[in-house]
């Protein structure tokens, strides 16, 4: 079901769209549940566990639900998207305190616009998603993450503080990281990358204000990939520890207009295979002051 091409300035009228939402009734061995574009308060009564039991994928877009409808425990999900939270939701979890995100399977998970989501749950316990292993956290500035074991693969995008950020270190599991858009952060936290043992691929990108980078890089012995793009103020990659990324194969590095000059360490990367370079005209400059006349 989608709302999501409406007349400029639409308001619905007497709830207009819980009542069409409410008059559904999905068939019994449902697989799939889209809902996009929702402007209702409330979900339907029928959007529970005996309904849902057979779902394998859902997604919600919905501007004004304070709350997520109480699932209950669903064995078949796997994929869980939800957009556009109301400013009123902190936590994925029911007001008495008892998680409404019950889903032994659930394997990806993205949220995307909740501008005062603090985490999934209110307190951390026993780990309630040891099957997840793709999370996708989107314009949420204050989301912190939980220490999951199994999470491998994490995209993070937009704004978030320096809790969230060193919250990342949490998830010693994942192979591959992507930070993008974040335009005002000047560092990251130090020892962001001293867990990340099995990391594999690393982007950094429009970091607009990142000066530098944590030493803690060159910690990351497993990785193959990096790519640092549109950090315009960063000046250098690494001082020191360059030579530590030895399973580093491919290197990538666009408009970074301060970047003066490449670390010494990188002659020592032995399974580089792959150095490219746009987009930094400092660095352009001094590579060509350094070449021979011919």
């Amino acid at each position: 079901m989608s709302w999501d091409i409406r007349p400029y300035g639409y308001e619905s009228e007497n709830n207009l769209d819980e009542k069409v939402l409410e008059a559904l009734r999905p068939h019994s061995n449902l697989k799939s549940l889209k809902l996009i574009g929702f402007r209702g308060f409330h979900f339907p009564n029928w959007m529970n566990a005996s309904v849902l039991k057979n779902v394998v994928s859902i997604e919600i877009e919905c501007e004004n639900c304070w709350r997520l409808p109480p699932f209950g425990e669903l064995p078949c999900l796997e994929s869980l998207k939800l957009y556009n939270g109301s400013a009123e939701v902190e936590y994925i979890e029911e007001d008495d305190g008892h998680s409404i995100l019950k889903f032994p399977y659930l394997k990806r998970l993205a949220i995307e616009r909740f501008p005062n989501l603090k985490g999934l749950l209110r307190s951390e316990g026993k780990e309630k998603f040891s099957m997840l292993e793709e999370m996708e956290i989107w314009h949420c500035p204050m989301f912190v993450f939980p220490a999951f074991s199994s999470v491998k693969k994490l995209d993070v995008w937009g704004e978030i503080d320096a809790a969230s950020i060193s919250s990342i270190s949490k998830l010693t599991t994942l192979t591959s990281l992507s930070i993008d858009h974040n335009f005002e952060a000047t560092t990251l936290p130090e020892e962001m990358f001293k867990r990340l043992v099995n990391l594999e691929s690393l982007s950094i990108i429009y970091f607009k204000k990142l000066r530098e980078l944590p030493s803690s890089l060159a910690s990351l012995s497993a990785l193959k990939c990096l790519k640092i793009h549109y950090c315009y103020a960063l000046e250098s990659l690494l001082e020191q520890g360059m030579e530590g990324l030895t399973s580093l194969t491919n290197l990538y590095v666009q408009n970074c207009e301060m970047l003066k000059c490449l670390p010494e360490g990188l002659q020592h990367l032995t399974a580089l295979t792959s150095l490219q370079i746009y987009g930094c005209p400092a660095l352009t400059k001094r590579c060509a002051k350094d070449l021979p006349e011919h």
